[in-house]
């Protein structure tokens, strides 16, 4: 590996690193844990602001202030909502926020005459992609005493499963996975990617076992863990493509770059925002299943 490349890796690490400890302090101490909210939120803010510099450069009129600040707003009723009222599994807070981000978005667009259908659709993409996919890990945090650890459990495989990707791809990457869309990525970048994820998720189990953090985790037994790793090593890199195809369109490499070696918050969270939901309905999923059975 050249000099410039050994560089750009310590780079990404040290930010990695220092993002982790931030995001694991505020997820699991409990007096922050409405610093979660505002901190999706600025990302959430960030964003919606890469991704409609990205439309316009497409050449799509898009309304940037309404935007962000609908999405803002969805993610901060959301939190309000699971904070005050909202505590069992349940996803009502995130449609109806997403009804309430349309009916603001045509207001904003008949409001100042804005009359373009194809700039409007684009506004509440925006929205809905960016603020609404992201409520879903503040459905999960405020979930009882799981909530810290699902989006633990979120947070390690899909940042593993990027690790793996880039890692075996730059090692081994020969075939590629989608040239027209992400013509860095490679299928064994990907199978590298779903390795990674399942390896950590076993590595956490073991922490949870030995540390006695059980109940803060959703009960499993390993093969379980390590198959939901994979599933959500899938679905992020379908994420991490979507992103790619909206940069394509844009005709820009990195979203911004606000987080040294990663890019922009877009870059850093697109495997998130699709992982968030998939993990989300799984554990919706799993508790109604049980209620079934034991009713």
């Amino acid at each position: 590996m050249s000099s410039a490349g050994v560089g750009g890796t310590r780079v990404r690490a040290v930010t990695g690193l220092t993002m982790a400890a931030l995001v694991l302090t505020v997820l699991w101490v409990p007096p922050l844990y409405w610093v979660v909210d505002v901190l999706i939120a600025l990302l959430v803010a960030q964003g919606l602001r890469e991704y409609c510099a990205m439309a316009n450069a497409a050449g799509i009129n898009v309304m940037p202030r309404t935007t962000i600040l609908t999405g803002v707003g969805l993610v901060l009723f959301n939190g309000l909502a699971f904070l005050l009222w909202w505590h069992d599994v349940g996803g009502m807070p995130v449609v109806s926020g997403l009804s309430w981000a349309l009916l603001v978005v045509i207001f904003a667009r008949l409001a100042t005459g804005r009359h373009d259908l194809r700039g409007m659709a684009a506004d509440f993409f925006g929205v809905a992609y960016v603020a609404g996919l992201a409520c879903y890990m503040l459905a999960m945090h405020h979930n009882s005493d799981m909530g810290p650890g699902l989006v633990t459990f979120l947070l390690v495989a899909v940042a593993f499963s990027d690790t793996g990707a880039y890692f075996i791809g730059r090692a081994f990457g020969k075939h590629k996975m989608a040239p027209m869309t992400s013509p860095k990525k490679s299928w064994e970048g990907a199978a590298g990617g779903v390795v990674f994820a399942m390896l950590s998720v076993l590595v956490l189990w073991a922490l949870v076992r030995h540390f006695q953090w059980q109940r803060y985790y959703p009960p499993a037994i390993p093969w379980v863990w390590a198959l939901l790793a994979a599933g959500l090593s899938v679905v992020s890199q379908f994420g991490d493509l979507a992103e790619s195809m909206i940069k394509r369109e844009a005709g820009v490499k990195d979203a911004s770059q606000i987080f040294p070696g990663h890019g922009g918050v877009l870059d850093r969270c697109d495997g998130l925002l699709f992982a968030a939901p998939a993990l989300y309905y799984v554990y919706a999923g799993g508790i109604a299943l049980s209620w079934i059975l034991t009713g």
